[in-house]
């Protein structure tokens, strides 16, 4: 969670950053926020597979101390092209450090219990989503104070990776060369893939949010009501998880995620058209709710396909691709902004997001039996 909240209060900041730091436009901002999520990106490809042969632990350690070194050098960014190296370096850190924290936890799960397991990670994750842009908000113009919520909170995170308890698995002969290869087999897991998409539109949506609502705020008259906008998002995670856990296990994905995502694409369009600060608010709860039950049901559904050994693959490429929605997202975004506005591009975004749901079912929901959480034979 203390790396969560380091990129989401970085995040909500850094277009606005690079915009009044460097006078750049708003695509130029939108691609110093993406770069962090190409670096994730970077990094699941190419080192992901290593979390199961150096060790789940050791590699959570040698993650997050390299990313709290590239938090300090923000301090000393000037210039764009310097903050997209520095985005990128701090991206790749990041990428690996949740990757074995979600290798982790799915592993001491009981798989009869993993949807209300990984939903509880998921709650630490969502909450991140909120009250990291909230710690941002509040914050800011005040950069320097930002990057240092930075530092705190990774150095949190590899006091809590030297302290816990990390069960490791040994890898047999086969397994151990099938890791150290370098075919698209051994770098991503496939079953994973088509869940990772469906996450992947459905984050493209909220990214919107994330980058731009400190801007469109300001143009709608908002400012202050989006400084709590985000209190109102880590209500509705919260509901949401201690509601919807449980359902996912015993009912199965399909109801509960046609019902998170259909209330998020409501808030997004509502968010798109608010014009008094109660209905901003609410829709903030609405997104938050919806959410947290797309990414847990999402997650939870790609790693009950995974054999034992690939769940550290199966999370990087779960996590890999999702976060591409996240980086691309800002850059797509940026440009619909410029042409458009900011109440069209969120009104693109309400869609975008029952694409997703569309993509779920394709890929999924058709093959899931009422009450089960695999998919049928």
């Amino acid at each position: 969670m203390s790396c969560s909240l380091n990129y989401f209060a970085i995040l909500i900041n850094i277009t606005a950053y690079a915009m009044s730091s460097f006078g750049c436009s708003e695509a130029e901002a939108g691609l110093s926020a993406g770069m962090y999520v190409i670096g994730g990106l970077f990094s699941r490809l190419f080192l992901g597979k290593y979390v199961e042969l150096v060790g789940r632990k050791r590699m959570l350690i040698i993650s997050e101390l390299f990313a709290l070194g590239i938090s300090f050098l923000y301090f000393f960014v000037t210039s764009m092209p310097m903050l997209y190296a520095v985005r990128f370096l701090h991206g790749v850190g990041y990428g690996i450090a949740v990757t074995c924290t979600a290798d982790i936890i799915a592993r001491i799960l009981p798989r009869e219990r993993l949807g209300e397991g990984m939903g509880y990670y998921a709650l630490s994750i969502t909450l991140s989503t909120a009250i990291g842009p909230y710690l941002g908000l509040m914050l800011a113009p005040n950069y320097e104070s930002v990057f240092t919520i930075g530092i705190v909170m990774y150095s949190v995170a590899v006091v809590c990776a030297l302290l816990i308890h990390v069960p490791e698995e040994t890898l047999t002969k086969e397994q151990r060369a099938e890791a150290k290869g370098f075919g698209l087999g051994n770098v991503l897991q496939l079953s994973a893939v088509p869940l990772g998409i469906t996450a992947m539109v459905f984050f493209f949506s909220y990214s919107g949010v994330l980058s731009f609502i400190d801007p469109y705020s300001e143009e709608i008259g908002m400012t202050e009501a989006a400084a709590y906008f985000y209190l109102m998002v880590s209500a509705g995670t919260l509901v949401s998880r201690l509601t919807t856990g449980r359902i996912f296990d015993t009912k199965g994905p399909n109801g509960i995620i046609t019902l998170g995502i259909l209330l998020f694409a409501a808030g997004m369009f509502t968010f798109s058209q608010a014009e008094i600060p109660w209905v901003f608010l609410a829709t903030g709860f609405l997104m938050g709710y919806g959410m947290s039950i797309a990414y847990a049901v999402c997650q939870a559904s790609a790693i009950s396909k995974s054999p034992p050994h690939r769940l550290g693959v199966t999370t990087s490429t779960f996590a890999m691709i999702t976060d591409l929605g996240t980086g691309i997202g800002p850059m797509v975004l940026g440009l619909v902004i410029a042409t458009a506005g900011y109440r069209d591009m969120y009104l693109s975004c309400a869609v975008i997001s029952l694409v997703s749901l569309m993509i779920y079912w394709a890929v999924h929901g058709r093959l899931v039996k009422n009450g089960q959480n695999m998919p049928k034979n």
